[in-house]
């Protein structure tokens, strides 16, 4: 999948998921930072692959995107469909989880779980830390993030909007990440 097409369909699960949703334009800043990545799900016949993309000016060169779990480095089936993402920024050692949705039509597939996973599993060794926030109301994604380690440490009051409601901050640490 080319990474303009890409933009549009994480768009378009931004839209349909958040009352905050990010723009076209808010996707492609946030994917110039090289302290991003980005991780796409495709599934198929309950074959989830992920493709893993970096940030920085030259997010789209094909040496920036990688497979996960040692498959090639690209989607050849286009029965493939793109099913979800997870955004996340990497500073120094520490780790934020900014956005994680899976597209309705391919919720209950194991997609997001599958997203955190791999988001774990490449920030594991050189992070001390992942934080995020998530609605309180989200019990979804809360228990999600419970069960892949996560703990819940904090609260903001009335941090969202559309509607007011308080933020749950989540936190994961790494015993075994280089300090």
């Amino acid at each position: 999948m080319e990474v303009d097409s890409l933009i549009e369909h994480i768009a378009d699960i931004e839209s349909r998921t958040f009352s905050d949703a990010w723009s076209e334009e808010s996707i492609i800043d946030s994917m110039e930072q090289d302290y991003n990545v980005l991780f796409a799900a495709y599934y198929c016949d309950g074959d989830i692959r992920i493709i893993t993309i970096t940030g920085g000016p030259d997010y789209d060169r094909d040496n920036e995107t990688h497979v996960s779990m040692d498959k090639e480095n690209y989607i050849d089936n286009e029965d493939y469909v793109f099913s979800g993402y997870l955004m996340a920024n990497i500073i120094i050692d520490e780790s934020e989880l900014l956005r994680v949705a899976v597209s309705s039509e391919m919720q209950r597939h194991g997609i997001g779980r599958r997203l955190v996973e791999e988001y774990i599993d490449y920030i594991k060794y050189s992070c001390k830390r992942s934080i995020l926030e998530v609605r309180q109301s989200n019990i979804r994604a809360r228990r999600l993030y419970e069960m892949c380690g996560y703990s819940d440490i904090s609260r903001r009051k009335d941090y969202y909007s559309a509607p007011v409601e308080d933020a749950i901050i989540y936190e994961l640490k790494f015993d075994n990440a280089e300090k």
